[in-house]
């Protein structure tokens, strides 16, 4: 039977910017790794808010990337 066990986080955190000539909406995305692997969701939420609060963009969206490694 396959077993998994968690290897890496990444936060990747989403903000606008704006719109381009067509008026279609623009976005910036960027990506934090080396994020402990045990935190959970409101910890995760709270750090992308504090660092949302240096960024002149508004905040859109926040994504939890986590991988894992699969062994038999």
């Amino acid at each position: 039977m396959a077993s998994e066990a968690l290897f890496d986080t990444v936060l990747r955190l989403t903000f606008d910017n704006g719109v381009n000539e067509k008026g279609e909406p623009v976005f910036k995305k960027k990506a934090f790794s080396n994020v402990k692997t045990q935190v959970n969701s409101d910890q995760l939420l709270m750090t992308a808010q504090a660092i949302a609060g240096l960024q002149t963009k508004p905040l859109t969206e926040v994504q939890r990337q986590d991988t894992k490694i699969i062994t038999a």
